[in-house]
């Protein structure tokens, strides 16, 4: 099978995964997502699951501007586009933060569909 068929496929399916699910998030929320993270001054370490992929890999939050095509990220186990993002989660390193504090700045700007937890928050790319 040749790349572009390959991607043909990988495309339709992701088409029809999506038409499954209720859609929280565009490229343009998700830009301002990273943008948020970026600014703030928390160690956190991210996850990422992808619709089509059963994996949960370990991500790191790009910056919005160094976007491939201004929809693709680029991570060291590959590449994929923003609208593949199931959802993302975010794990705070130490006891001394306050996830509370995250959730005010998500709160602040464009609406995020997320759950908390003590140390975690959860954004949805879909449900």
């Amino acid at each position: 099978m040749t790349k572009r068929l390959k991607a043909e496929k990988h495309q339709q399916r992701l088409g029809r995964e999506i038409a499954l699910k209720a859609s929280f998030m565009n490229a343009t929320k998700w830009k301002a997502l990273f943008a948020i993270l970026k600014g703030i001054h928390f160690q956190f370490e991210c996850k990422v699951k992808l619709l089509l992929d059963a994996k949960i890999r370990t991500f790191s939050i790009p910056n919005p501007n160094n976007l491939i095509k201004e929809k693709y990220i680029e991570e060291y186990w590959g590449v994929f586009e923003l609208r593949e993002i199931e959802w993302i989660l975010i794990s705070l390193k130490t006891e001394f933060q306050n996830i509370e504090e995250l959730e005010q700045k998500l709160q602040e700007g464009k609406l995020f569909e997320y759950e908390t937890s003590k140390a975690e928050l959860k954004i949805y790319g879909y449900k």
